[in-house]
């Protein structure tokens, strides 16, 4: 591919059209991953498993507090 100042108005065109479309798959990939995301979030957590979550919650956010 030749530099983009020296690239005619139909390969920017491609160009563009490339990257539009790269964008576009991207935005699908993401859209399934937050999908994904969302259902492995909404696993059912048993009582030791919730209270520990509850207790690394608590101790990162004390963290936070004690860094500023």
């Amino acid at each position: 591919m030749t530099s983009k100042t020296q690239m005619t108005k139909k390969q920017l065109i491609e160009a563009l059209s490339s990257a539009e479309q790269r964008i576009a798959e991207l935005e699908e990939h993401v859209d399934t991953l937050e999908k994904e995301k969302v259902h492995i979030g909404a696993k059912l957590l048993d009582e030791n498993e919730s209270n520990m979550i509850k207790i690394l919650k608590a101790k990162i956010e004390d963290l936070e507090k004690n860094k500023t």
